[in-house]
């Protein structure tokens, strides 16, 4: 049973003036993470916008993703709220040649019984031919992975790991025991080092769509975690998902717009956080 190790990127997806996904943009990112020696990437993730995303256009995603013959352990986001869509990217992922897929809770019922949680991720467990991680990140979704719902969930061959995107450290300690013997992986920069000091597999975080060879180093060298701090910080100041998109359309790997209701970084933003970045030192143009 795969089970994934290392440093990954949750990767934005690229969009055209005109609206359109750009697969060769897409493809073109996931060259530079391999050549900067990342581990792999996260398909379709929070990063790459996937409510935004009608589930044609999310298949479209998945499938340019893996002909890009990146070498990357790809993994693929096939959460929705709809039993019936997740099963069918959950075909798309095998279809593709993913090697494991991620699901965070249905969201729109936020009072949602543990039982109907559970079985909504048991069918899943069941129909998927591919190994499945959790995806928690209730500051969004709202539905926590909770031990009650773990707990209804039960023991799964299936369920090989989770990806805490909570960023509390007190969450990271409560879910890597659980899953010691599987895969956690980290989903916020700022715990990196903590993740790998206490046991975890790995990270799944958004600078490392950009800076993906300080986010790999961060396993041999974990004093580099504060440099790291430094730039996530700056990133937020500016807005996470828009600083990334920037730093990507200044890279020139495409044009990065973003759909509505987010928004994309004014140039004058972009240009006062690319001076910024510059004194850190941390991103090759």
């Amino acid at each position: 049973m795969y089970l994934p190790r290392g440093a990954f990127a949750p990767v934005p997806t690229p969009l055209t003036r005109a609206d359109e996904i750009d697969p060769d943009a897409l493809r073109a990112h996931l060259k530079w993470l391999a050549d900067e020696g990342l581990d792999g990437a996260l398909i379709l993730g929070t990063n790459g916008e996937f409510p935004s995303f009608t589930l044609p256009e999310r298949k479209s995603v998945a499938y340019a993703a893996s002909l890009g013959k990146s070498g990357l352990q790809l993994l693929l986001n096939i959460g929705g709220c709809a039993l019936r869509e997740v099963l069918e990217m959950a075909v798309v992922a095998k279809d593709c040649g993913y090697r494991a897929v991620l699901c965070p809770p249905p969201w729109y019922f936020k009072n949602a019984p543990v039982a109907g949680l559970a079985d909504f991720f048991r069918r899943i467990l069941e129909f998927s031919k591919l190994p499945v991680l959790l995806y928690h990140i209730p500051q969004l979704t709202g539905v926590p992975v909770s031990d009650e719902l773990l707990a209804a969930i039960g023991p799964h061959e299936n369920l090989v790991g989770i990806k805490d995107s909570t960023g509390d450290e007190a969450e990271m300690q409560r879910l890597l025991p659980r899953f010691k013997d599987g895969a956690y992986l980290v989903g916020n920069d700022r715990l990196v080092a903590a993740c790998h000091a206490q046991g975890g597999h790995g990270s799944i975080s958004a600078c490392a769509s950009v800076i993906p060879d300080l986010v790999k180093s961060i396993e041999r060298k974990p004093e580099q975690q504060a440099k790291l701090n430094s730039v996530r910080g700056l990133l937020e100041k500016f807005g996470l998902g828009g600083a990334v998109k920037a730093i990507l359309k200044k890279k020139g790997l495409g044009d990065y717009h973003t759909r509505p209701p987010l928004t994309g970084l004014p140039d004058a933003q972009a240009e006062q956080l690319f001076a910024m970045l510059n004194m850190f030192g941390a991103i090759r143009w």
